[in-house]
């Protein structure tokens, strides 16, 4: 028999605050509307040739590090992996028919998000093709995710998605049962629920798509502890970027061009993702204008495109699930 894609799974579980130890008390938590997942393994084997052996071939090989690295396409239900990009969620009760208020703030290397050395939430993805039966299954288990980075992309007419992307320690094979996890029947967020705002407070009302990012960069630690998988992972230089493009309009086209990328007034920028499902509130400030582009066409309508880079963000959610963190 073959392995049907229709059958396929990505799921996710919370680790227990130590880097790659599964937390054996908690269950696989349902992730969002993936649409795809790609683990890309990287074995470095060591390709070996020595003079005297006489010929022109490969005379033997020596196995590397492990690396383990992952990118899931979905469409979001929830913001936790955001807050696990940013680092910090601390989760309080709302008020009215706010629900549930997670707040999403930087961490650094001095900042912790449990009682443990960690500045970013580590996590265990589960990736099965299910046959149907156990024994014949192929499951991969893969411990000590951290996002790497996370993006929010939104178009004109289509679903909000999100590009993660993260380094794990290691993945093991099973055949076994598959984890049943119960779907979110939440409605995804559409293009209509968003709005980018530059400076805060003044929408961009002809927005056609956009990008948010926010990097980690994250730097695996192989040391030499008899063991081929990465001991740790630690976040390097956070990097953020938003791009976006509109059709030109007269309203601020001048500004966007001239006072923000020309001059170079540093902004504050606000990016709002508002639904039933709950709603998410970036507030990047510190921004500045590093590119832009204004191609004059022969026919249609004149696009402006632009990149600008925050200096800080920091997020809100309101939705009513109770938990974000794993405690």
């Amino acid at each position: 028999m073959k392995y049907m894609s229709d059958q396929n799974r990505t799921v996710f579980q919370y680790e227990s605050g130590t880097y790659a130890v599964t937390n054996t008390s908690g269950t696989r938590q349902w992730l969002g509307l993936v649409q795809t997942h790609d683990l890309t393994p990287n074995m470095n084997t060591i390709q070996i040739r020595y003079q005297g052996s006489t010929d022109r071939n490969v005379d033997d090989f020596a196995d590397g590090k492990k690396e383990w690295n992952g990118t899931i396409n979905y469409f979001p239900q929830d913001w936790k992996f955001l807050g696990f990009a940013l680092g910090s969620i601390t989760t309080i009760s709302g008020t009215g028919t706010d629900g549930l208020y997670h707040a999403f703030t930087e961490t650094n290397s001095d900042d912790q998000v449990q009682d443990v050395p960690l500045s970013l939430e580590s996590f265990t993805i589960e990736d099965s093709k299910n046959m149907g039966h156990a024994g014949s299954n192929f499951i991969r288990t893969t411990i000590g995710g951290m996002v790497d980075s996370y993006t929010i992309n939104f178009a004109q007419g289509e679903i909000v998605s999100a590009d993660i992307e993260y380094v794990a320690q290691d993945s093991t094979l099973s055949s076994g049962a598959v984890t049943a996890v119960t779907p979110t029947t939440t409605k995804p967020w559409m293009f209509n629920n968003v709005k980018l705002s530059i400076p805060s407070g003044t929408a961009i009302t002809n927005l056609k798509d956009g990008t948010f990012k926010v990097s980690n960069n994250l730097e695996a630690g192989f040391y030499l502890n008899g063991s081929r998988v990465a001991n740790e992972l630690m976040p390097m230089n956070r990097e953020y970027e938003c791009t976006a493009t509109c059709d030109m309009d007269e309203g601020n086209a001048r500004t966007l061009y001239n006072s923000y990328y020309i001059a170079g007034s540093e902004f504050n920028g606000y990016l709002n993702i508002t639904g039933t499902a709950g709603s998410l509130y970036l507030y990047m400030s510190g921004c500045k204008m590093i590119d832009m582009g204004i191609p004059s066409l022969l026919e249609g309508v004149q696009e402006q495109s632009f990149t600008f880079v925050p200096s800080h963000v920091a997020g809100s959610v309101f939705d009513s699930i109770g938990v974000y963190n794993n405690w």
